[in-house]
């Protein structure tokens, strides 16, 4: 039961006219070796645990008694009952629950003039209808879980509230720009003239900064191995954050042990409301029949998101079927990098960001509500209209309508 298979980052980027490092969207992995690490829930301490062959990783934040362990051979005591299972039910009291909501008659077709997803999800009606009536959002922290933000503009600097670096590479010039590009939709593309298209105003970002087989580190400094979403979920949740940006996915279900680990963390941060967004995959198929994790986790608060064009046509690459809850137009971003540069960029990767985005403005004005409400309040506000030529159904919802979302706050 305790091994572990690597798992694939999928991630697209449709063009980038400036460097991502070394980072390659196409076959960069994170890996999970063979390293026999598990979770247990124990009051135990560390030396108590070891007498019993448990050698202690990462004790979990957000889930009491919960402990990453490795067994090390030390020829000591039986295992038996020496730790309690009630952190194993956490995941089935989350379970994904989606029904078909009945849609307006209306829909909003997307206008000739509007190429980028900031009129097309109607950030631009949304903004200024906040700030002719006045209306101030509260603060929401967000945490993108990723290959690490480096602030390279000072809009992402001056949004970036904590910076948690789990990987073993502490040297930024060797990170990828993929993280970086995803805090440039919350915070704005700078130019040398004007920053374009803040997405998320409120937003206090979190970054938690993960390895990928690509960074250029040692390995044995990888200190979490095979559990390290599950600890960096675990970090990014005990930072505080209310949505959580997850634009990567594993390429094959993960094993057992991964699954259990990242399942309870991520199930049991409902109790404080939070949401993981993440990004569908861009295989360009039906993860109805062919899932990808963690988006295909079956637990009820997580979003999944692909990526249509300006076109309202699915994008091509973007995976599909009634397992992706929205999708937003994550086509052609224009974004920073790690270096400040503008660059365009594109996928499911930053279709992901527009829906936490999206979410930070309602939690901005709702922020007691809890994850059913919220749920419904984003889905039931979703366009149904798409290109007509489309046949395949892109998502179950339809698309983001930012507008539509903030209407249904004052309506009720």
């Amino acid at each position: 039961m305790h091994y572990f298979k690597s798992i694939s980052l999928i991630i697209f980027v449709f063009l980038v006219l400036t460097s991502c490092s070394s980072f390659n969207p196409f076959n960069s992995t994170i890996d999970t070796t063979s390293d026999g690490s598990y979770v247990i829930e124990s009051s135990m301490t560390d030396s108590e645990l070891l007498t019993y062959g448990q050698k202690v990783i990462y004790r979990y934040k957000s889930v009491p008694n919960m402990i990453a362990v490795k067994s090390v051979d030390i020829g000591k005591r039986n295992l038996q009952n020496i730790y309690a299972r009630n952190i194993y039910t956490i995941p089935d009291k989350n379970k994904k629950n989606r029904s078909d909501i009945l849609k307006s008659a209306t829909v909003t077709r997307n206008s000739d003039n509007c190429l980028e997803a900031y009129c097309e999800a109607r950030f631009d009606e949304t903004y200024n209808y906040l700030q002719s009536n006045n209306i101030t959002l509260n603060l929401i922290d967000v945490a993108i879980v990723d290959s690490g933000v480096v602030p390279a503009t000072l809009s992402i600097k001056n949004a970036l509230a904590s910076s948690t670096n789990i990987s073993g590479d502490s040297n930024i010039n060797n990170w990828a720009s993929h993280a970086t590009f995803i805090a440039s939709v919350l915070a704005g593309s700078v130019s040398a003239y004007s920053i374009d298209n803040i997405y998320a105003k409120n937003a206090k970002i979190h970054s938690v900064k993960i390895s990928f087989s690509s960074d250029n580190e040692n390995i044995d400094k990888r200190r979490f191995g095979s559990l390290q979403i599950s600890v960096a979920l675990d970090e990014a949740i005990s930072l505080g954050a209310k949505i959580v940006n997850l634009s990567f996915a594993y390429s094959q279900k993960p094993d057992d042990n991964v699954v259990m680990a990242e399942k309870i963390v991520m199930a049991n941060a409902v109790k404080n409301g939070v949401i993981f967004v993440c990004a569908a995959g861009n295989d360009g198929k039906n993860i109805d029949n062919d899932p990808v994790y963690p988006a295909s986790y079956d637990l009820n608060n997580i979003i999944v998101v692909g990526s249509h064009d300006s076109d309202l046509s699915r994008a091509d690459t973007s995976n599909y079927g009634k397992s992706v809850d929205l999708s937003a137009q994550g086509a052609l971003m224009r974004l920073n990098n790690k270096n400040g540069e503008l660059a365009f960029v594109g996928g499911t990767s930053f279709a992901a960001p527009l829906v936490v985005s999206a979410l930070s403005i309602y939690y901005g004005m709702n922020s007691q509500t809890d994850v059913n409400t919220t749920l419904q309040k984003i889905f039931s506000s979703a366009n149904i209209n798409y290109n007509p030529s489309d046949s395949l159904q892109n998502s179950r919802y339809g698309r983001l309508d930012v507008k539509k979302l903030l209407e249904s706050v004052y309506i009720d």
